[in-house]
């Protein structure tokens, strides 16, 4: 008699110890009902660190997704894909969106996930390159209709250069990186950590400048209206599986950096230069509005766009994705 009532004070004790010191902040899955559904996303290394953590940590599969990531070494590529019906999902450049949408009125953005500053010009020293001034009759390596090209242009107005002065070469970040260190191109624009290698390898022999100021870039998740109109709460579960990514990344950042780092190859180095030049984040912002307006005018005063005027860009942000994931996220006005 005595041994049982022991035994059922052990259990009583074991039970009151669980519900005091079991963690608190333990994130509860959501209950998903219905099969599980499928999303193609283009993700762009720690540019889009959400897609990667969600992967990793089940986040999508808790919200009854399989999700499909393609790594794509540049926006325009995997903006191209979007487009074409290869994905349903993709991370680009808050410039590729601005280049793309002239033409397709079709695409819409779902949110932020990031903002950077990672954009450098780099220059051959020993093809004449040491000063600003001296780009001008030099061959320029950049991803056409990326954010590179923006900040390229913004870069040479600054510097009194007319895009006319230089002869720009459409590359992807590989082909760059090799036309440059072979001295077939005298300079390119590329980002980290294309960027952060190159300067890294060539030392001395190269001269380099951040092209963007004090302005960041804005990386986002895009998506199509048919996409959308037929895939609603796919849109609203991948969003949600983010949302928990972020906080994850919030709570746990040592954790993020090595699972990043492992997932990327990068060594601890890098990524502790690249937690300092990227802020993660979901987010719809008024300032993303005015850097699309920005851009929009840009492209359209340099002949890149030949649209007479400046699309709405309210027509191309979808919100109740967002709204239902973070809704605190949210601070356009519409």
């Amino acid at each position: 008699m005595v041994k049982k009532i022991i035994a059922g004070q052990i259990i009583i004790l074991a039970a009151v110890l669980t519900f005091y010191y079991w963690p608190k902040s333990q994130p509860v899955k959501p209950k998903i009902l219905g099969p599980v559904q499928n999303i193609r996303v283009g993700n762009i290394g720690e540019y889009s660190i959400f897609n990667i953590i969600a992967k990793e940590k089940g986040y999508f599969a808790d919200n009854g997704l399989n999700a499909q990531i393609s790594e794509y070494p540049s926006g325009p590529a995997a903006m191209q894909d979007l487009l074409a019906g290869k994905l349903d999902v993709t991370v680009a450049a808050d410039f590729v969106g601005v280049s793309n949408i002239f033409n397709h009125d079709q695409l819409s953005i779902l949110s932020q996930v990031s903002q950077q500053q990672v954009f450098y010009l780099i220059g051959r020293k020993d093809k004449g390159i040491s000063k600003p001034s001296d780009l001008k009759g030099k061959t320029i390596g950049v991803t056409r209709k990326g954010a590179g090209e923006f900040f390229l242009g913004k870069f040479l107005a600054f510097n009194n250069i007319k895009l006319g002065d230089i002869k720009i070469i459409d590359l992807p970040p590989a082909e760059m990186i090799g036309q440059l260190e072979n001295g077939k191109i005298d300079a390119v624009v590329i980002f980290d950590p294309h960027a952060y290698n190159l300067i890294k390898k060539l030392g001395n022999e190269v001269v380099s400048w951040s092209v963007q100021g004090d302005q960041k870039t804005f990386a986002l998740l895009y998506s199509t209206n048919p996409f959308i109109q037929t895939h609603p709460e796919t849109i609203e579960r991948y969003l949600q599986a983010l949302s928990q990514a972020e906080k994850f990344t919030q709570d746990h950042p040592k954790e993020a950096q090595n699972l990043i780092g492992l997932y990327m190859h990068y060594d601890s180095n890098y990524v502790n230069h690249m937690w300092q030049a990227i802020r993660f984040q979901l987010s719809l912002d008024q300032t993303l509005l005015l850097a699309l307006e920005e851009q929009a005018a840009w492209a359209m005063e340099n002949k890149l766009a030949t649209a007479k005027q400046i699309p709405n860009y309210l027509d191309h942000i979808y919100f109740p994705a967002l709204e239902k994931a973070k809704p605190q996220a949210i601070n356009i006005i519409h």
